[in-house]
């Protein structure tokens, strides 16, 4: 992975600690492969004498587009089919992002550190200093 690549997915990781702890009995399994299947993340957890299991995927962008809903769905049928039991789904986007195309039954995550801005992607402590910049300039008559 890339360095910017790799700064998202830490993001994305937390966003995901937030929501299934660690403390909890959450494990993170990056890009598994179940024969066919290659989740982008599995999350998993053993309670109650059985494992619990969520599908994780990442879509950034400004808008979800229905490929994305149809592989995560494919991927949760596929693990199904296979005898691996899929507790939940879960998409995960910057905040703002357009989700109007995802269906019941899928989990969206927003990650507070990504915004949709404009139509594009911005990193939350860009737009937090561009408008403190902007409130400096004014102040000192320069904007």
């Amino acid at each position: 992975m890339g360095g910017i690549k790799d700064s998202t997915y830490l993001d994305v990781k937390k966003a995901l600690a937030r929501r299934f702890s660690p403390q909890e009995g959450w494990q993170f399994a990056w890009f598994p492969t179940y024969g066919s299947v290659q989740p982008e993340c599995m999350l998993s957890r053993r309670i109650a004498g059985r494992t619990e299991r969520v599908i994780v995927s990442v879509k950034m962008a400004p808008a979800v587009p229905m490929d994305t809903v149809e592989e995560l769905q494919d991927q949760c049928r596929t693990l199904v089919e296979n005898d691996i039991r899929v507790d939940r789904a879960v998409l995960v986007v910057p905040t703002g992002a357009n989700v109007s195309r995802v269906p019941e039954g899928i989990d969206v995550l927003e990650m507070g550190n990504w915004q949709v801005v404009d139509g594009r992607i911005a990193w939350s402590k860009n737009i937090e200093r561009r408008a403190f910049m902007k409130e400096e300039l004014e102040k000192r008559g320069l904007a």
